[in-house]
Parts: structure tokens; sequence; C-alpha cells
């Protein structure tokens, strides 16, 4: 009688819970849930859809083809069309170049819009700590997105890793859309990071049943996302901070 070891049956049971399209489905999950919040947006306020600029336009095209493009390399990996898979992740560099090129100029002009409502008067302290947020928080966004897209090129030859690092990306920019839709369900701000931190509690499940383990690449990623939201809510709220950041747009 053949004696099977705990090892193999943890490798039976993750050769089982492969063929279950996990990440594949949690890609289209994300991609909806950030897209809802700006289509729910615009429905609501389609004056503000006026508003959109140049930058802004454009940014919004490199985002949707980054989650269109993730989809459609999940759907090729798992359908085994890898060489197509590797000649597509080529663009995805592009792409990520594009989206923080445009990400940071579309921070300026929304702040230069906000300027010219009021909302951002440098003389007043408050309005300092506020330009501090909006500027730490979404360049470290564009920060943390980069970092995990290299994490990913770095580990192409081990998909487990690769696959999750560019999902983590995909994670990484969902704030611009999410915290959209929470504004217009009327839900208190800490949602957005239940909501992803729900997400990530669903790939740690799927390390355990796969692996037996959490992956390092899934532990690399959670503690992105943690070192964004301890910053937004130390850092980018301080005073100093926000002084700080406003000499800084004065100067240039």
């Amino acid at each position: 009688m053949e004696i099977i070891t705990r090892t193999q049956l943890a490798g039976s049971t993750e050769n089982c819970l492969q063929g279950k399209p996990f990440f594949f489905l949690l890609a289209i999950f994300i991609t909806l849930l950030t897209f809802s919040g700006f289509i729910a947006n615009s429905v609501n306020t389609p004056q503000r859809i006026t508003h959109i600029n140049f930058w802004t336009g454009l940014h919004a095209i490199f985002s949707t083809a980054w989650y269109c493009l993730l989809l459609l390399q999940l759907k090729l990996s798992r359908n085994g069309h890898l060489a197509l898979h590797r000649n597509l992740g080529r663009f995805s560099a592009l792409l990520v170049v594009a989206i923080i090129v445009t990400g940071p100029i579309m921070t300026f002009g929304l702040y230069e819009r906000l300027v010219g409502f009021g909302i951002f008067d440098l003389n007043d302290s408050t309005a300092r700590t506020r330009v501090g947020g909006l500027f730490g928080s979404t360049l470290f966004q564009w920060l943390s997105f980069a970092l995990l897209y290299v994490f990913g090129l770095l580990t192409i030859r081990h998909p487990k890793h690769h696959k999750r690092f560019m999902i983590a990306a995909s994670i990484q920019m969902m704030p611009e859309g999410l915290n959209r839709l929470i504004h217009l369900l009327g839900l208190p701000g800490y949602a957005m990071i239940l909501i992803v931190a729900l997400i990530y509690l669903s790939i740690l499940i799927y390390d355990w049943k796969t692996e037996r383990r959490f992956l390092w690449s899934s532990i690399v990623s959670i503690t992105a996302f943690a070192v964004l939201v301890i910053l937004i809510k130390t850092v980018f709220q301080s005073q100093l901070w926000g002084d700080w950041v406003s000499k800084f747009i004065v100067a240039i």
C-alpha cells in the first residue's frame, strides 16, 4: 500500500484548488467595485463630467486599460496561452509609467481647482493639513503601486507570487473609485479600509487552503497597504507635513 505523506496531500489539495478561478473572479470583483464608484459618481453628479480635463481623462484611460489587461492576463495564464501572456506583459510596463506620470499631474490639477473654489487657502493651517493629506496619500499610493508592480516583475518566474503582486498593485489603486462609492452610499470613511482588508483576508484564506501557509508575497502586499493606511492616519494628517507640502507647492 502506498503511503501518502502530508506534503503530498497538501500538493494534491493545491492542484485541485488551482483549477478554481479564484484570482480571476477576485480581479473581476476588484474591477467592478472600483469602477462602480466612478460610474455612480458620474450618474449622481453628471455636471462633474464637464470638469474632466486632458490629464484626468488620460489617467482614466490608462487605469481602465490596466484593469482590462489584468483580467485578460489572468484569463490567458489560466488557459495556458503563456506566449501571448508574456508579450502583453511588456505592454503593462508602459501602462504603469503612464499611470505614475498622469496620476500626480491629475492630483495637481485637482489641487488647483480646489484652490479656485477657495477650499485650499494656504493661509489657513487647517487647509494646509488637507493639502498635505491630499498629496501624501495619492503620491504614496502611486509609489506603492509601482513598487508592487516591480515585485511582480521580479517574481515573473514564480507564478504564485507574480500573480499576487499584480493583484495587489490593482488593489492599491482601488481607493480612487472605492472612496467615491463609499461617499455616495453614506458609509463611514473607514469602510474603504475594511473592504480592502476583507479582500486581502480572502487571499490569505486561499493561501492557507492551497499552501497551508501564508505566502510571503501576500504578506508584503498587505504590508504595503497597511503602511499606506498608517501614513494617512498619522503623518499625512499632521500639521508639520501639511506645512512642508504647502511650502513646497508654493516654491515650485
